[in-house]
């Protein structure tokens, strides 16, 4: 008896990690994950899985919630209603406000280097995920079954989260190129169309490398472009872009 149940409970812990696709297609809609860190069992082994589960999850929250990426556009400076000069800058464009391309700059490096140690705590997550299940049946009483859903928590953090961050990643490189080439002088209207028509075929329909920049001019009267360029320029000299090429990209 005792060896049939541990059979059985071998059984739901493998298929609690492994894919399962046939269940899948027939559920409409899943529910959202959501991670909560459970009373710990007194194993040392399960604990340290539900630990990383816990850290991880952290750290991918944190990721994701740790960058505004902000548009490159082209500022019309206009007076008593008539041009009189035209600069790309960085913008918030819920504001339409200038941002400091170094404090943009600093944001994306801070994302582009935090990503290889993160894909890193994900490996170690998934190795754990297996030396959790085979001390599953180790737990005693009820455990075993109560502490079996957690099972599932560590593939849906590296798949759900890993997603999430590798699209986070992309974006940051790319705007961390954009604005050196800002700070370059490479950046006009041929530059811009160039960004947009290589988003949309990177992207294959999706539009979220098109959040990054835009050839559509925002027109702003001298005095306000003036008033917030000395103030983005105090700022970028706190925090200058960095004139190193940009870290090798991770996998």
């Amino acid at each position: 008896m005792k060896r049939f149940m541990t059979l059985v409970l071998c059984a739901l812990a493998l298929g609690m990690v492994m894919p399962q696709d046939a269940m899948a297609q027939k559920k409409k809609k899943s529910k959202e994950f959501v991670w909560e860190l459970p009373e710990l069992t007194g194993n040392k082994d399960f604990d340290h899985y539900l630990l990383l589960c816990d850290t991880l999850n952290t750290e991918i929250k944190k990721y994701s919630e740790g960058i505004t990426f902000f548009q490159m556009r082209p500022i019309v400076v206009t007076e008593d209603g008539k041009e009189v000069d035209r600069q790309w800058c960085m913008v918030d464009t819920t504001t339409n406000t200038l941002r400091s391309s170094g404090e943009a700059f600093k944001q994306n490096m801070d994302i582009i280097l935090a990503y290889p140690n993160i894909l890193l705590d994900m490996t170690n997550l998934s190795l754990a995920t297996t030396s959790a299940g085979l001390e599953l049946v180790n737990l005693g009483g009820m455990k075993p079954i109560t502490y079996a859903k957690h099972l599932q928590a560590g593939p849906k953090i590296v798949a759900a989260g890993g997603k999430e961050m590798k699209k986070i990643y992309k974006l940051a490189r790319k705007q961390a190129a954009q604005i050196k080439d800002l700070k370059a002088g490479k950046v006009d209207d041929d530059y811009a169309r160039n960004a947009e028509v290589e988003a949309s075929n990177v992207d294959a329909g999706d539009a979220s490398m098109n959040v990054l920049i835009s050839s559509k001019p925002i027109f702003m009267d001298k005095a306000t472009y003036e008033q917030q360029v000395g103030e983005i320029n105090k700022k970028d000299a706190e925090n200058p872009v960095s004139d190193d090429p940009l870290p090798e990209e991770a996998v």
